[in-house]
């Protein structure tokens, strides 16, 4: 049986401007003579991301594991649950035995990755009685409301509430500077934060632990973290932290703004949005045509 030293699960859409940051991170941790796997899903990326990936893989730095089956689900979040389950089958049926897993987005959030030593020190944190995970943080601010739980504050219904308020701009932008802004703030400290759920884009889990997860449920649509955090939270009785000394940065798409860019960045995303739908429409008139 195999016993690397970390064991890394991925997915990756679009994102070969980054892709370089995270092979950085992996040839570091060699480098540091670390064993280190890496399971990374793709499925329809179109700007070389596919690409760079099957040439790792071809190289053995990496396993590309073919997602194509998320591409059938239309929710967002259930997609994102079947691809991370996917992953965590993988590195389940590879019978790999690590001394902790890290589950990380290798999008914009890894642009500026952490360094070995500070990856390590947050890891060597799991080796605490009553603790099962160690997320990142990242400033300017902590971003990830939808994977956060602690006693007080759980965000399940924000995409809910958020679509509530998209009646107009204004409402729009008021409903981030009432619900959403605060509370990133409030989580962003120089303090370790305790939790039942975090996950803000780099997460380390106990092996142990993280086998007793699953990122699938029935039922209505929530954050695949927070699914999987509060399973491996009710079955261990054990804890997360956010790490203040795991820094990422916030993601630009993000980060908190005053309204001119908010409301620039909203209509970028509604345009993008809507030459995405006539894209497919017409490639799916063309495929009728053709039949």
């Amino acid at each position: 049986m195999m016993r690397p030293d970390v064991v890394f699960l991925s997915l990756a859409r679009n994102c070969a401007a980054t892709i370089p940051s995270f092979l950085g991170l992996l040839a570091a941790l060699r480098a540091e003579g670390l064993t280190v796997v890496a399971f990374v899903g793709e499925n329809g990326s179109r700007d070389g991301t596919r690409e760079l990936l099957q040439r790792e893989d071809a190289n053995g730095r990496i396993v590309l594991v073919p997602t194509p089956f998320m591409a059938e689900e239309p929710d967002r979040l259930k997609r994102m649950a079947l691809g991370r389950e996917r992953l965590k089958n993988e590195f389940e049926a590879a019978g790999l035995e690590p001394r902790f897993v890290c589950v990380l987005d290798i999008d914009n959030v890894i642009a500026s990755p952490p360094s070995i030593a500070v990856l390590l020190a947050a890891a060597a944190k799991l080796e605490r009685p009553g603790i099962f995970g160690v997320s990142a943080t990242s400033r300017p601010h902590y971003y990830d409301l939808l994977a956060f739980q602690d006693d007080l504050r759980s965000f399940e219904t924000l995409l809910e509430e958020l679509a509530g308020s998209r009646s107009n701009i204004f409402a729009y932008y008021r409903f981030f500077c009432s619900r959403i802004y605060p509370h990133q703030q409030a989580l962003t400290d120089d303090r370790e934060i305790e939790c039942a759920s975090t996950f803000n884009g780099l997460c380390l889990y106990r092996t142990d632990a993280y086998r007793l997860g699953s990122y699938l449920q029935p039922g209505p649509s929530i954050c695949e973290h927070l699914v999987f955090n509060r399973r491996l939270a009710e079955r261990t009785g054990a804890r997360m932290l956010i790490d203040p000394g795991l820094i990422l940065n916030t993601p630009i798409d993000h980060s908190q703004q005053s309204f001119l860019p908010f409301a620039w960045r909203r209509l970028r995303k509604l345009v993008a949005l809507s030459l995405l739908q006539t894209h497919l429409s017409l490639k799916t008139l063309g495929s009728s045509s053709a039949g």
